[in-house]
């Protein structure tokens, strides 16, 4: 008899396709990362003079804080408290749903005025007219708040001061909401 590795048709193919889809899925993911990076990089001006004229274009970088994909750096989060109550038999709506609240220390590392946090496809409860309440830990001044959005866009919630978090300080920002229980598999679900 030879000497030497013998295998199965069979198996050959199988290592062959699965290598090829191995291959294949770390160009697609590759791909798909240079495409999301992309998103948030600073391009440089073009400092050539035009030939001719040429329409103003927009910059491809996003303005403000809210419209782009990453959190700012100048809140360091410390702790996050979340406590979700799933209803599992549903509502006079029909729907199934979940309340919740949440409460999170930061820490200020820059002075800002602008606290971004993530939220999707949540009914938040108003406080005095706000989506938050913010506090103070450790003697911390609290600046009143200016006003609250969601950026849907981006899944945030923004929380605009009127004067800023002074760095050094801890703070915490709670928030209370109502969602669905989906069963769509996206965010917190329910499934049968």
């Amino acid at each position: 008899m030879g000497k030497g590795l013998f295998i199965s048709k069979a198996v050959a193919v199988t290592c062959v396709v699965a290598a090829i889809s191995a291959v294949a899925t770390i160009i697609g993911l590759a791909v798909v990362y240079a495409k999301e990076k992309t998103k948030n990089e600073v391009t440089p001006p073009n400092t050539a003079s035009p030939t001719s004229p040429t329409s103003p274009t927009t910059p491809s970088t996003p303005k403000e804080p809210w419209q782009r994909y990453r959190l700012p750096d100048s809140l360091v989060p410390v702790s996050y408290e979340v406590t979700l109550w799933p209803w599992l038999e549903p509502n006079a709506d029909g729907m199934y749903i979940f309340k919740g609240n949440s409460t999170v220390v930061f820490k200020c590392v820059k002075e800002t005025d602008l606290i971004i946090i993530h939220s999707n496809k949540l009914n938040l409860t108003s406080f005095e007219g706000y989506q938050a309440a913010l506090g103070g830990l450790d003697g911390a001044t609290v600046p009143s708040l200016k006003k609250s959005w969601l950026e849907i866009p981006t899944q945030y919630l923004v929380v605009q001061l009127n004067s800023p978090l002074m760095a050094g300080s801890t703070y915490t920002l709670f928030t209370e909401f109502v969602g669905e229980l989906a069963d769509d598999l996206g965010g917190f679900y329910r499934s049968e």
